[in-house]
C-alpha cells in the first residue's frame, strides 16, 4: 500500500510540474494590485495547488494554502529564484513556481521580522544572513527526496531527509533566524477517514510538524502581499 501511495503521489505532482511549465508560456498577471512588491531572499510565498489531495490538506489545515516556497534572491521579481519541495528539494524561477497553482489560485507573501528589520537597518547582517541562507540551501536542502509521509525528521534507506514543501522553509530559516520557527502538534481530525486510508491506518496524529498554515499564522512572519493569481491563458 505505501509504494503504491507513493506512486501516487509522485504521478500527482509530476502532473503539475508538467502542466507549470506549459502555463508559464502564458503572461502572468495578478488581480488585485499592479505588481508585486520587492522581494527579497527568505520570504516565503504560499499559493494553492489544484489536485484531490492539495485540497485536502487545505480543507485539514483550514487554510486556502497547501503548497510553499521560499525566495532565494532580493528585487528579481519574477525572476527570482524560488526553492520548493514538491517532486523533490529544488529551485525554479518565481513565474514558474506561481504558474503550479490553480487558474485563481489565492496567494500569500511573508517576511521573517528579523530579516526585514536587517534589511531596513543593518544591510551587511541582512546579506549575511542572505548568503547563509542559499549556502544551505544549496548544501543541505536541494535534491532531497519529497516526504510523503509528512514526518519532521524522516530519512530514507539510505539515510538522506526526505523534506516536505513547509518543513524544508521552516528548517532552512531557521539556520538564520535568531528567534526559530517553532512547530505544532499536526490535526488530522477533519478528514480522519481519509487520512487513516493514506497512512495505512497509521495516522500521525498530534506529532510535531507543520504546514503552509502553520507559516501563515507565525508571530516571526510579517505579511507583505496578500491576493489572487490569474493564470489564465
Amino acid at each position: 500500500m505505501h509504494s503504491i501511495r507513493r506512486w501516487l503521489t509522485h504521478m500527482v505532482v509530476t502532473t503539475l510540474l508538467s502542466a507549470s511549465h506549459i502555463a508559464s508560456a502564458s503572461p502572468l498577471t495578478i488581480l488585485q494590485t499592479d505588481k508585486l512588491p520587492v522581494l527579497h531572499a527568505g520570504d516565503v510565498v504560499l499559493i494553492a495547488l489544484n489536485c484531490y489531495i492539495c485540497g485536502v490538506i487545505s480543507e485539514t489545515t483550514e487554510s486556502p494554502y497547501n503548497h510553499s516556497g521560499l525566495i532565494l534572491d532580493t528585487d528579481l521579481g519574477l525572476d527570482s529564484r524560488v526553492a520548493q519541495s514538491l517532486q523533490s528539494t529544488q529551485e525554479l524561477s518565481l513565474s514558474d513556481f506561481l504558474h503550479q497553482g490553480g487558474k485563481t489560485s489565492p496567494m500569500k507573501i511573508l517576511r521573517p521580522r528579523e530579516l526585514d528589520n536587517g534589511y531596513k537597518h543593518d544591510r551587511e547582517a541582512y546579506e549575511s544572513s542572505t548568503v547563509l541562507l542559499n549556502r544551505v540551501f544549496a548544501q543541505e536542502m536541494r535534491g532531497r527526496a519529497f516526504d510523503d509521509n509528512y514526518l519532521w525528521n524522516n530519512v530514507d534507506s539510505d539515510g538522506h531527509e526526505l523534506l516536505y514543501c513547509s518543513e524544508m522553509i521552516q528548517k532552512t530559516l531557521n539556520h538564520v533566524l535568531a528567534q526559530p520557527l517553532t512547530t505544532i502538534a499536526l490535526d488530522y481530525s477533519r478528514h480522519w477517514d481519509f487520512w487513516l486510508n493514506y497512512f495505512d491506518g497509521k495516522v500521525p496524529q498530534g506529532e510535531q510538524g507543520n504546514s503552509p498554515a502553520s507559516l501563515a499564522n507565525a508571530d516571526q512572519l510579517m505579511t507583505i502581499f496578500e491576493g489572487t493569481l490569474d493564470t489564465a491563458p
